[in-house]
């Protein structure tokens, strides 16, 4: 079994590549492949003890199909399914997406993603506990407590399974973002509201991910997403899968791949400012195929130049916000069902009687909730004069 290093406090952190032979999802091909990345960290073994509760909480965000490029393939979860019932351990899959937190959704959600079928060909179970919990953090660097799902405090492991997509508002989402969803419900909506700055939210999500300390993650990006994700962006086929114990290191490695620089992924910019990246690729350990093998171009960033504001002077980043980064506008194609209503942080969304709904610029703070959830991809993101010419 190799050396698997943290990346909280320690030096090195590994990496797993494995190229996929191609930009699909057949079942034993994608078992196979599942089972090198996680053998060359030493095996599931190595993560998972019998009778352990081991939680796989795959990137769910809402509901979808698998070929839509939102949600973590249900092929890849059922592989990880697999092998954590060899290790003797007892998976449950769960996840907090966007929207309500109720059995309903869920069921709904479980369904699409292909997921209540792998439950049912496994015999895994599907989290349908609603429960919550408040935890301490003493350790950490701007929460100090955290609103945690119950399922999630209850599990002995914790297994991430991200999909490789982009993000309007953090730029990338990934291992580090995926953990979000830890978070129940609508709660998530109280966060954004508290931290509207992008810094802020990428410094509270590293506090997650130091709390949660999942045992492993295993990225999907055998088909990931570029453009507008990390729900209504394009299919993007990397053809590959990553895994790691370090979410910051797979994170790296992942944008890497894609062309990202560090700063259009602002987990990873924070990450850096913490010292537990260097932000470069040559610092990381990667096992597997070869890195060269598997990178490809011509991936586009998220378009809302998320890291403009970031690197402006206050005063400037205060006055100019709805003038450079990208602004959320409802289209034709708005049904008025409601979801952007609900969830968003700072109820600047009201529904009218007839027509798209209504968004107040004046009051959103461009977090981009209404875009990656609405069912209908009814919200677009316009991209203002200045965005451009400072692009």
């Amino acid at each position: 079994m190799p050396a698997i290093l943290f990346g909280w406090g320690k030096t090195v952190s590994i990496v797993a590549i494995v190229k996929s032979a191609e930009a699909s999802y057949d079942v034993e091909r994608v078992e196979a492949e599942v089972r090198r990345a996680v053998g060359l960290l030493g095996g599931m073994a190595a993560f998972v003890k019998p009778g352990q509760r081991v939680l796989l909480k795959p990137n769910l965000l809402r509901w979808s199909r698998p070929g839509d490029a939102v949600v973590t393939h249900p092929t890849v979860v059922r592989a990880v399914v697999r092998m954590v019932q060899e290790a003797g351990g007892r998976p449950l899959i769960g996840d907090s997406p966007g929207g309500p937190f109720t059995s309903v959704w869920l069921r709904a959600i479980y369904q699409g993603s292909g997921l209540a079928a792998v439950a049912k060909e496994t015999g895994a179970a599907l989290n349908y506990d609603l429960g919550t919990t408040r935890r301490p953090i003493p350790a950490g660097r701007l929460l100090k407590a955290l609103d945690l799902c119950q399922f999630a405090a209850d599990a002995d492991v914790i297994i991430s399974l991200p999909k490789l997509k982009t993000h309007g508002f953090m730029g990338f989402t990934g291992a580090t973002k995926n953990l979000f969803g830890l978070v129940p419900g609508v709660t998530k909506a109280g966060y954004h509201a508290k931290l509207s700055g992008h810094e802020q939210f990428a410094d509270m999500l590293l506090d997650i991910v130091d709390f949660a300390r999942p045992a492993l993650s295993l990225m999907d990006g055998i088909v990931g997403m570029d453009g507008n994700g990390p729900s209504a962006g394009n299919p993007y086929p990397l053809g590959a899968l990553l895994a790691s114990t370090d979410a910051v290191a797979l994170d790296l490695v992942a944008t890497q791949l894609v062309g990202l620089k560090v700063e259009q992924a602002l987990t990873l910019q924070a990450a850096r400012r913490r010292g537990l990246t260097t932000g470069r690729l040559e610092d990381v350990q990667i096992v597997g195929d070869a890195f060269s093998e598997v990178q490809r171009n011509g991936f586009q960033p998220a378009r809302t130049h998320v890291e403009t504001l970031e690197s402006a002077p206050s005063l400037l980043r205060r006055l100019a916000i709805g003038q450079v980064v990208a602004s959320p506008r409802p289209t034709e194609r708005c049904t008025g069902c409601g979801v952007c209503v609900q969830n968003c942080p700072v109820k600047a969304i009201a529904r009218r009687d007839a027509g798209p709904v209504q968004i107040d610029l004046g009051v959103c703070i461009r977090c981009y909730c209404c875009h990656e959830l609405c069912p209908s991809r009814a919200i677009d993101l316009k991209e203002p004069l200045l965005h451009k010419l400072l692009g």
